[in-house]
């Protein structure tokens, strides 16, 4: 993973757990600025929406599978909204059910369903040295 927030950051929100503890703080943070309680985090044109997007490119490793995601919805992302992500004993079959990829890393033991893209094991930048970092990750993972 590749968090470009620092250590205790309240609105880094790559994992759920995160994601309640940032809402909180900004909540607060708002009531004490004298704002109200009305904001939300990340706001939505920061954030990917896990059912708009397209697959720009597809790579199978193995067992393991290479996606590059672009997300429209992410106007203000690194990358003009665009995640590479690896997904491990996916294939491209089982992708092509998906109907919603949420690029966030999960708690593994979350549920799935088979139109919903499994937890990525591996994000990287949406570059050409992140696409072969991630094709070099799903060939030496097992």
């Amino acid at each position: 993973m590749t968090c470009r927030h620092n250590p205790h950051d309240p609105t880094c929100t790559s994992y759920k757990s995160r994601a309640a503890e940032a809402q909180a703080f900004l909540t607060e943070r708002a009531r004490v600025e004298g704002r109200g309680a009305s904001v939300v985090w990340p706001p939505p044109s920061d954030r990917p929406d896990a059912e708009r997007y397209e697959i720009v490119d597809v790579e199978a490793v193995g067992h393991h599978l290479v996606l590059k995601v672009s997300y429209p919805s992410c106007a203000k992302c690194a990358y003009e909204g665009q995640k590479v992500m690896v997904f491990l004993n996916t294939t491209p079959a089982d992708a092509l059910r998906w109907k919603r990829i949420d690029p966030h890393f999960r708690d593994p033991s979350d549920p799935t369903t088979s139109t919903s893209a499994p937890s990525p094991a591996a994000r990287f930048p949406a570059s050409l040295s992140g696409w072969v970092h991630a094709i070099t990750y799903a060939r030496e993972t097992p």
